[in-house]
């Protein structure tokens, strides 16, 4: 909803003379998706209301309800998508749903309604070390001269420089994140935090020596190297989450087609899952369509939707790590390093860029729904039966959720003026910047160089997928490779180091008592969380302070 509000009428407005996007972009644009400036009522999200006025919904209705109609069809897609694949994922693959056993474990009870894990004196020990100090930041807020404890601070400024051409690591400490992380298999921690720090020599190597691919004319660098291999990772781990799954779509089709009272599927039947599904998909495909693209761009696009969402549901159901981030995000930058512009209409690119903004679905490094799905069907456990209640209740709070956050952005930009920081957007730097690409003055083509990059990725994954099914001890997990993150290496790296030397010392006897010290941990920076927010309310509410961050 915030993004939303923010990029409706942002394309007219940023329009100048110096990016040429009056001329290029504007008559690409569907009219229904935005507002014009030229509507006095519109000119005043940004600079304000004049006292007295009142605020005029009534103009957002239109452009807010078609940016929302993908994101419904997203979320539909998400949970009917989720029924078929959430036995597989739970039953066979045995994912361990980390989001799903932290608030499962912390509501066990013993007869005398106290939870089990309030008992534990690691839980305290646990509580203590991350509230304590924020508690110690909170202090400071009122005595200013106490020296601030930076352990929690955001990630750009927790940054370890490593040489003039390398990539920096962040030693940025998410008690959040660590403590969901512990209950990670070990294999996956290591190689998340292995792969990306070997991920961060081999981009530093590429950009000291220059290296490129690509035919002339469109090279790509170190980055867009790794972004490339990355991807071509995740396609084929996509590929093979669905081969291995194969037997149980198969046994969710033949009861979708047989009688209903054969049907298993919970908690909406497999026929009205499958329905669903296809129904969702071709809504949002058909919005693609009406934006401007061309039938076979449509047609990659969602394939490429398709294998950032399907990796991110399922590999945050087998980590814990809500952070993670395919590399390219939505597919486009990748899509266009491999296959060029030239045979992409300046309307299918247009709405390409338009589908990369964090309108749709968000930010793919904070996307929340298909994470939440399977863990929310994880959490019902046994209580997961077939209830379209379950399903009513995920999309009106998705709904809610973008009315609120669409609804308070659009007042406070008419309250406070839109200029301060509340509709300014770079999404139109990313239109205004592929102008020339758009109007066919600069053109990229098909590039084979960037494919074998991508295949390497792909067939990267593939060997590490044969070895890990061929030797039990094999340590790396594909899974690296297709998610590169380096925010967060050397809080993994620790947790790594935690759990390992647990199993070892103390088996998993002494790893399943150790459980409730990292519990702690969370709850502890939660509560450090909402003191300090409390805090900042009552004392410094123009004003507030840094508590919590990516």
């Amino acid at each position: 909803g915030l993004y939303a509000v923010s990029m409706i009428p942002s394309p007219e407005f940023f329009a100048a003379p110096e990016n040429r996007m009056a001329d290029v972009v504007l008559p690409l644009l569907p009219k229904w998706l935005f507002l014009s400036v030229r509507d006095p009522q519109v000119m005043l999200a940004y600079t304000g209301l004049p006292p007295g006025d009142s605020v005029p919904w009534h103009i957002w209705v239109r452009p807010v309800f078609w940016w929302v109609v993908p994101g419904i069809a997203g979320v539909t897609a998400t949970i009917f998508g989720s029924v078929l694949f959430f036995k597989q994922w739970d039953e066979t693959e045995r994912l361990s749903f980390p989001m799903a056993k932290f608030p499962l474990d912390m509501l066990e009870t013993e007869s005398d309604g106290i939870p089990t894990v309030l008992k534990q004196r690691l839980f305290w020990i646990g509580f203590s070390l991350t509230a304590s100090v924020i508690i110690w930041n909170v202090i400071g807020y009122f005595a200013t001269t106490l020296p601030r404890i930076t352990l929690f601070d955001q990630y750009s400024f927790k940054i370890i420089e490593i040489g003039r051409y390398y990539p920096p690591l962040y030693a940025k400490i998410q008690p959040l994140l660590m403590g969901l992380a512990y209950l990670c298999p070990t294999d996956l921690l290591f190689s998340i935090w292995f792969y990306n720090l070997l991920n961060t020599f081999k981009v530093g190597l590429l950009n000291r020596t220059g290296f490129t691919v690509g035919i002339a004319g469109q090279p790509a660098e170190a980055g867009s190297i790794a972004a490339l291999e990355s991807h071509g990772a995740l396609c084929l781990l996509v590929l093979w989450s669905i081969w291995i799954s194969r037997r149980n779509l198969q046994t969710s089709i033949r009861q979708a087609i047989g009688p209903r009272s054969e049907d298993t599927g919970v908690p909406v039947s497999y026929r009205t899952a499958w329905l669903g599904w296809l129904i969702s998909i071709g809504v949002l495909g058909g919005w693609l369509v009406s934006i401007g693209m061309s039938l076979w761009v449509m047609f990659l696009t969602m394939i490429f939707l398709f294998a950032c969402y399907f990796g991110i549901s399922k590999y945050a159901a087998a980590t814990g790590f809500t952070f993670i981030r395919p590399a390219g995000g939505k597919g486009y930058g990748i899509f266009r390093m491999l296959f060029g512009t030239g045979s992409l209409s300046p309307s299918s690119q247009v709405g390409s860029i338009l589908l990369q903004d964090n309108v749709f679905f968000g930010n793919t490094l904070r996307t929340s729904f298909p994470v939440a799905v399977p863990h929310v069907f994880k959490l019902l456990g046994e209580q997961l039966k077939r209830h379209r209640v379950i399903v009513i209740a995920l999309v009106l709070a998705y709904i809610f959720g973008v009315a609120t956050a669409s609804g308070s952005r659009i007042f406070r930009s008419y309250s406070e003026g839109g200029l301060n920081g509340l509709l300014v957007t770079n999404d139109m730097q990313r239109l205004a910047s592929s102008i020339p690409f758009i109007e066919g003055t600069r053109v990229w083509f098909f590039d084979y160089q960037k494919t074998a990059v991508w295949l390497f990725g792909a067939g990267e994954a593939a060997i590490l997928t044969l070895l890990r099914t061929r030797f039990s001890w094999w340590p790396v997990h594909p899974v690296a490779v297709a998610f590169p993150e380096r925010r967060y290496v050397i809080a993994i790296f620790l947790v790594w180091t935690a759990k390992t030397a647990t199993m070892k010392l103390s088996g998993v006897r002494g790893y399943r008592r150790s459980i409730p010290f990292w519990y702690g941990a969370i709850c502890g920076y939660l509560f450090g969380i909402a003191l300090s927010s409390m805090v900042d309310a009552i004392w410094f509410p123009e004003q507030g302070h840094f508590v919590h961050g990516f």
